[in-house]
C-alpha cells in the first residue's frame, strides 16, 4: 500500500468555502420558497410529489435539502480534517448530480422563458455545478503524502487516511445500499418497459416529471442515486478508506427521499386497503419503506462503525532501526 494522502491546508480551506457556497445557494432557494409558501407544510407537500393545495411558484426541490445538509456538514468538518478528500468527492458528485439537469433545461427558453428569474436560476445552477467540479479537482490534486512536511518519523492522527468502516458496518452498508440501488434500478427498468423509450427518455432528461423548477428529472435522479449507492456499497465491502463518506451521503439521499415517499403514501391513503391493492402498488409502497429503512440503517452503521486507529506502543517517535539496543552482557563489568 502507498503512503496515505492528505489534503493540503489550502485545499481544505478552499473545499470548505466551496461546500459552504453550495449549501448557501440551496438554502437561499429553500428560504425563498418558505417565504412564498408561508409555512413548511406546502413546501414539503410539493417536495413529496403531491399537488399544492394553493397556487404556488416554487423553485427548490427535495434534493436541495439533501445538498444543503451534506455540503454544510462537509464545510464545517473539512477545514480541520486533512483526511477529508472523500468528503469533498461526495459533496462534489452530489452537487453535479443535483444541478447538471437544471443547466440544460433552463437553457431552453421555450420551456422556462416565462419565468422572470430564469437567468438567476440558470446562474445558480451553473455555479453549483462549477463548485462541485472544483471540489472534485481539490480532492484529486490538492493532496500530499501524510507527514511529508514533518521531520519526525511519525504522523499525527489527523494526518492519517480516514478511518475504515468496521466489518459489521461495511457488511451492513453493502447489503442495504446495494439492495436499495438494485430495487430503484429495477423500478426504472420497469418504467422504461412500461412507457416505451420515447416517453421514458423524458423522465431521464426532460421536464415532464418536474414538480419545481430546480427539480432534476426523476429518471436522472434515481439512476444517479442508484449508481452512487452501488459504488459506495462496493467500496464498503472492500472496506476502503473513502467508503464511509460516500456511503453516508448515499444513505442520506435514500433516507430523505424515502421519508418523502412515505409522506406521499400517507397523504394518498395508500396504506388503506393495501392488502387488496394490486401487486405493483404493494411493491411500490414496500419500496418506499425500504428506501427509508436502508438509508437510516446504513447512515447509523457507517456513522458509528468506524475502525479505531491502533494506539502507539510508546510515546515519542520510533528509533531509526526499530530496536532498543542490544541486551546487557551476561557478566556485568565493574561499575555497570
Amino acid at each position: 500500500m502507498g503512503q496515505p494522502q492528505i489534503l493540503t491546508r489550502g485545499a481544505r480551506i478552499t473545499g470548505s468555502v466551496a461546500s459552504a457556497l453550495v449549501a448557501l445557494i440551496s438554502a437561499g432557494w429553500i428560504v425563498r420558497d418558505l417565504y412564498e409558501a408561508e409555512s413548511p407544510e406546502p413546501l414539503w407537500r410539493v417536495w413529496s410529489g403531491l399537488p399544492p393545495e394553493v397556487q404556488l411558484v416554487l423553485y427548490s426541490s427535495l434534493i436541495d435539502l439533501v445538498l444543503f445538509l451534506v455540503c454544510a456538514a462537509v464545510a464545517v468538518t473539512s477545514v480541520h480534517a486533512p483526511s477529508a478528500a472523500s468528503s469533498l468527492v461526495a459533496a462534489g458528485v452530489l452537487a453535479v448530480i443535483a444541478r447538471a439537469p437544471s443547466v440544460w433545461l433552463l437553457m431552453g427558453e421555450e420551456r422556462f422563458g416565462f419565468i422572470d428569474i430564469r437567468v438567476r436560476l440558470l446562474t445558480s445552477a451553473v455555479a453549483t455545478v462549477a463548485l462541485g467540479l472544483i471540489l472534485l479537482l481539490l480532492a484529486a490534486f490538492g493532496r500530499r503524502p501524510a507527514g511529508e512536511s514533518a521531520s519526525y518519523s511519525y504522523t499525527f492522527d489527523d494526518e492519517q487516511e480516514p478511518p475504515r468502516p468496521t466489518n459489521g458496518a461495511a457488511a451492513t452498508a453493502f447489503i442495504f445500499l446495494g439492495a436499495a440501488a438494485a430495487v430503484s434500478g429495477v423500478w426504472q427498468v420497469h418504467n422504461a418497459l412500461d412507457l416505451g423509450w420515447r416517453r421514458y427518455r423524458e423522465l431521464l432528461v426532460g421536464d415532464v416529471s418536474l414538480s419545481t423548477v430546480l427539480d432534476p428529472p426523476a429518471g436522472w435522479l434515481v439512476w444517479s442515486a442508484a449508481l452512487f449507492a452501488l459504488t459506495a456499497a462496493i467500496a464498503a465491502l472492500q472496506r476502503a478508506s473513502f467508503s464511509r463518506a460516500l456511503g453516508m451521503t448515499a444513505a442520506a439521499v435514500y433516507l430523505v427521499f424515502g421519508a418523502a415517499g412515505i409522506s406521499w403514501i400517507v397523504e394518498t391513503d395508500q396504506f388503506d386497503g393495501l392488502l387488496d391493492a394490486s401487486l405493483e402498488v404493494q411493491l411500490s409502497v414496500l419500496s418506499q419503506l425500504f428506501y427509508a429503512l436502508a438509508g437510516a440503517v446504513s447512515l447509523l452503521a457507517l456513522l458509528r462503525g468506524r475502525e479505531r486507529r491502533a494506539e502507539p506502543a510508546h510515546g515519542g517517535w520510533d528509533p531509526a532501526d526499530g530496536t532498543y539496543g542490544p541486551p546487557p552482557p551476561s557478566s556485568l563489568p565493574p561499575g555497570w
